[in-house]
């Protein structure tokens, strides 16, 4: 991780891939269990070591020089933190298994988990077929090495019955301020379950925002929504990507097609809330994480509107990340800071702190004109 956080441009989150004004990263998932061994919720301590080093055997013996692996119980609370953030783990209190993490960061396995290994491979932008490559050609690649539980009925055999067939699970995330404003997500979230897809807030549900007035009970925190398929099951691999990929460009095209049309209905409102995001990053000594996700949503809307200068996109997806709480404790127990008295007594105050730095530090260019 020191590796990753110290050439932050190389990460791949700090990249811009195809749509990203609206789609801003993808995650491809395969799930697999090895044959002959029970899934991880029955497993027996040495059974479940066992299967650990076989997988890591096989990792070793596809591509070894390019990834380490970690015992899960092994990780500080700031890694599992990190970890979590990072969409490797499902939270930070996971502490059984291990993951087989590539050194740049856009690959990872999760071993003894929710099944014996779950492939993950990490994209920038819109990019399910080239996550799906990647994913799939390294799973061909561990099959020359061992076996896992399928039939010819069901496909792969998983723990869950809706994560068999393919055991694929494809995630996009979405940034929608247009729709939500226009308060169409309710809609849109019925659509995409009639289509076999589930539609979520990525960070929590919106609620009121003291920085913009502007997110409603029914939006997500920033407008940002995560887009995965509900089941693995029906189709081939092929054909569920396929459909996910029809499913963004339409949620794409939705989205904008409805900024204009927001911009001149919400004129006043909408520069109301990117001047309060600009005022309040420039000028706050403390930013809690909600605070930080709704100002760069707010920024983000604007660069998208061809209203805001001075910063890329691939610095705004990066502060998604950034301004985490783990990756900023991972900062602090890195580098040296100094802090005031009263917010050195204070780790959330610290973090708050270094969270308004980093903010104001990547905004000292941006001009808005609105």
């Amino acid at each position: 991780m020191m590796k990753t956080e110290s050439n932050l441009n190389d990460a791949w989150y700090a990249q811009c891939g195809s749509e990203c004004d609206v789609a801003l990263s993808t995650k491809v998932r395969l799930s697999r269990n090895l044959a002959n061994f029970p899934f991880p919720a029955r497993l027996s301590p040495g059974e479940g070591d066992r299967i650990q080093a076989i997988l890591l055997d096989a990792f070793n013996k596809v591509d070894g020089e390019n990834f380490h692996a970690i015992n899960i119980s092994a990780l500080d609370k700031v890694s599992a933190r990190i970890m979590a953030e990072r969409e490797i783990l499902d939270n930070e209190l996971q502490t059984e298994g291990g993951i087989i993490l590539r050194n740049d960061g856009r690959f990872s396995g999760v071993v003894n988990v929710r099944d014996h290994i779950c492939i993950s491979s990490y994209n920038a932008g819109f990019e399910v077929e080239k996550a799906y490559s990647a994913v799939s050609e390294f799973d061909d690649e561990l099959q020359k090495y061992v076996q896992f539980a399928a039939s010819y009925d069901f496909g792969y055999l998983n723990s869950s019955l809706v994560d068999s067939g393919s055991g694929m699970r494809i995630c996009v995330r979405l940034h929608l301020p247009s729709l939500s404003l226009l308060k169409r997500i309710p809609a849109l979230v019925r659509e995409c379950s009639d289509d076999g897809f589930v539609l979520s807030a990525s960070f929590g549900s919106g609620g009121a925002s003291a920085i913009t007035s502007l997110n409603s009970a029914s939006s997500a925190l920033g407008f940002f929504y995560n887009l995965e398929n509900v089941s693995s099951v029906a189709g081939s691999e092929l054909e569920q990507t396929a459909g996910m990929a029809s499913e963004i460009k339409k949620i794409i095209d939705m989205e904008r097609n409805a900024r204009t049309q927001v911009f001149a209905l919400m004129k006043s409102d909408i520069r109301n809330g990117m001047k309060r995001s600009v005022a309040i990053a420039r000028a706050s000594v403390f930013i809690t994480l909600r605070e930080a996700i709704d100002i760069i949503s707010m920024l983000k809307f604007a660069k998208d509107l061809g209203v805001l200068s001075g910063i890329d996109d691939e610095q705004l997806h990066a502060l998604l990340y950034r301004i985490q709480n783990g990756h900023l404790e991972f900062v602090m127990k890195s580098g040296s800071f100094k802090f005031e008295n009263d917010v050195d007594e204070n780790p959330v105050r610290k973090v708050e702190k270094l969270r308004a730095l980093t903010l104001q530090e990547t905004f000292e260019n941006i001009v808005l004109s609105v």
